[in-house]
This record gives structure tokens, C-alpha cells and sequence, in this order.
């Protein structure tokens, strides 16, 4: 993935979120009272956007008859 833009950008993502993994208590100690709300659910939306990264990334793994069985991620 180092090879390529888009790889290198990938990894400089994970590496973001790895901050924050790591540093957790305090990147929530840094952020103001009045930018938590909206960072929450501004989070809550990369939580989704990497939900579906994951799923994708998953079908790309499984043979074309797998992908035509429903799934149950939207049940």
C-alpha cells in the first residue's frame, strides 16, 4: 500500500485513528464543551462511513453467488 497515493492515504488514515485509540482520554480532554456534541455525532457518522468500508471490503473477499444471498445487516 506504500507504493501508491491512495495506499499512503489509507495508511495515514489508520494512523489517525490509531491516535486516537491510543490516546483517548486525551483527545476527550482537549476537546471544549461546546464542540462535543457536534464532534459526537460528526464521529457517529465516520463510525458509519467505516461500517460500510468494512462491509464492502468484506464482499470483495466472497464469490458472486455470496453476494446475491441476502445479507442480514439489514434485517
Amino acid at each position: 500500500m506504500r507504493l501508491n497515493d491512495a495506499g499512503r492515504g489509507v495508511l495515514r488514515l489508520l494512523d489517525a485513528c490509531a491516535v486516537v485509540v491510543r490516546d483517548r482520554g486525551r483527545v476527550l480532554d482537549s476537546v471544549p464543551a461546546h464542540c462535543r456534541g457536534p464532534l459526537a455525532e460528526l464521529a457517529e457518522g465516520y463510525g458509519e462511513v467505516w461500517a460500510v468500508l468494512a462491509q464492502e471490503l468484506r464482499e470483495r473477499d466472497l464469490p458472486e453467488a455470496d453476494l446475491a444471498r441476502p445479507s442480514s445487516l439489514g434485517a
